[in-house]
């Protein structure tokens, strides 16, 4: 790599805490013993919140993102022996540091946290009935169509899932097939990517289900649609260069109406 080219940023590997990280309580690089590395491309910060109150704390480098970038993430799923709900959700940051100063910073992810709300528990629960668990499965009866370009193909002889995938942002993409594969849990994941330079949004759900007849159809893809709806403001993170007391205690408020001390 080209010294002259290379971009610092904050690099350790992820590590847990016991508790649900708030906006006074984001672990800095230093608190976790990060170094400085370097990036061809980008930084990133990714902070995870887990069902069990739990949380996870990750700086790291060309993760892959866009550049300038929040990525909001929400995955519901279960598991199919042990029939056991859980919910992740994830906040990222993605940037391009200057050549001297990294920029993937408790700050700036401040301002990303304080920008962003995730739906509630009660709306994302109410597709549990779509993944529940099933020893039955008849791959022939999942719904199949594509206008994506890349769309996995149809396997009945090992799929053992039906997959709906749908991406939008000016327009609707879906592929729903019946891939080859084990499938350990049932799921749900809703992505969106918020892009900082021109303000607009790309959303994605993924859909992994069993139960019998088209689970994965376009409608069931619209509901969850519907219903899901992260939210960022970008007038919020781009005026914030520091967060007032006020706006933390109204944060911490958010965190307490949610019984997993997350956004609502």
């Amino acid at each position: 790599m080209d010294y002259l080219s290379a971009l610092p940023c904050y690099e350790c590997n992820g590590v847990v805490f016991n508790y649900s990280i708030t906006m006074d309580k984001i672990p800095s690089p230093s608190d976790i013993g990060c170094k400085i590395g370097t990036a061809r491309s980008s930084c990133s910060v990714r902070v995870g919140w887990f069902e069990d109150s739990g949380s996870e704390v990750f700086y790291t480098t060309d993760l892959g993102l866009p550049l300038d970038s929040i990525s909001v993430q929400i995955d519901r799923r279960v598991t199919t022996w042990s029939a056991e709900y859980a919910t992740r959700r994830y906040i990222i940051y993605t940037c391009q540091s200057s050549n001297s100063t990294p920029c993937n910073t408790v700050e700036n992810f401040k301002r990303a946290m304080a920008s962003t709300t995730f739906p509630t528990d009660e709306q994302i629960q109410k597709f549990d009935t779509l993944i529940a668990p099933t020893t039955e499965f008849f791959g022939s009866s999942c719904f199949q169509t594509s206008n994506m370009t890349a769309c996995p193909e149809t396997n009945l002889v090992s799929c053992q899932q039906c997959w709906g995938i749908m991406e939008y942002s000016k327009q609707i993409n879906t592929c729903a097939m019946c891939p080859a594969g084990k499938a350990l849990t049932n799921f749900i994941e809703y992505s969106s990517t918020f892009f900082l330079t021109n303000q607009t949004r790309l959303d994605s759900i993924r859909l992994g289900c069993r139960k019998f007849g088209p689970c994965n159809s376009v409608e069931n893809l619209l509901k969850i649609k519907n219903t899901l709806n992260n939210q960022f403001d970008f007038d919020q993170f781009n005026n914030s260069t520091a967060l007032t007391t006020s706006s933390m205690i109204v944060l911490f408020i958010i965190f307490l109406l949610n019984k997993q001390l997350i956004f609502v």
